[in-house]
């Protein structure tokens, strides 16, 4: 597990001539943490600042937006777009994001299955808008979205509510996986592991303890962890308060695609 604090990672702005207004942190990349499968970043946009039309033809792409009032772009028009939407962006389709709002928007971008953003096969948009046509956007919004009756205490859940938000049964995802949990106060997941995917886990309210077989490492709001194929983590959320959580996969596209195994008694 490798933790990731995110006001220690640098905003790097003019990355990019299709970019303006926009500072960029790159959170897990080859050259951040390792990373085989994939690539994450986060985004804030000032108002007006953009992302021009691009595509990525070696690359699948998932975008979250955490805060803002904003757009994304296709090649048939914007499609408005607020906090708490998970857009899928298939290889080859193009796209972009613009914020409209008086504040700034905060994007969360997932690529899979290239780990750096230079193997993704970045190509600018040099084509006309065609809005005679209606954009069509793989798109999920959280608060729409049903928890997960079937992870219980039975299979290591205690006192979560797991939202899939982006998955290969949802918005036909391939190799890539969105998701968000809520813990109560003192939830509990026991350790597990994923033989089949790369994980990522977001603290974006509360906290508590990052669960490892050598040992808790603490982690709140502002947090990242990056959990490799195959290795065992777990979660107890702090006392007292809601704890929410952002999570992806890596190589996988579903929870049974990645593998889940508790960790038995007696297992390093």
């Amino acid at each position: 597990m490798k933790k990731i604090v995110l006001t220690n990672v640098p905003n790097v702005s003019d990355i990019n001539p299709d970019i303006c207004g926009a500072a960029v942190k790159t959170i897990i990349s080859r050259d951040t943490v390792g990373a085989s499968q994939g690539f994450l970043s986060i985004v804030e946009f000032a108002p007006a600042g953009e992302h021009k039309l691009h595509r990525h033809t070696a690359a699948d792409q998932l975008t979250y937006v955490i805060s803002g009032n904003a757009q994304h772009l296709t090649q048939n028009g914007p499609v408005p777009v607020m906090a708490g939407d998970v857009i899928y962006i298939r290889s080859q389709e193009w796209h972009g994001f613009r914020n409209v709002g008086a504040e700034k928007a905060v994007l969360l971008s997932i690529h899979s299955p290239i780990a750096l953003i230079t193997d993704s096969g970045y190509e600018s948009y040099t084509g006309t808008i065609d809005d005679s046509s209606t954009a069509k956007v793989s798109k999920a919004n959280l608060s729409e979205v049903r928890p997960d009756a079937v992870l219980d205490g039975d299979v290591g859940f205690f006192g979560i509510d797991v939202f899939w938000l982006a998955t290969r049964d949802t918005l036909g995802t391939n190799d890539v996986l969105l998701g968000a949990s809520t813990y109560q106060p003192r939830g509990f997941h026991k350790i597990h592991r994923h033989p089949r995917a790369d994980k990522f886990v977001y603290i974006l309210e509360g906290g508590g303890e990052h669960l490892t077989s050598g040992g808790a490492i603490s982690l709140t709001a502002g947090e990242i962890a990056y959990i490799p194929a195959n290795e065992y983590h777990g979660f107890l959320s702090q006392d007292g308060a809601i704890t929410k959580i952002l999570f992806g996969y890596f190589g996988s596209a579903a929870l049974r695609e990645a593998g889940y195994q508790l960790k038995e008694a007696g297992v390093s």
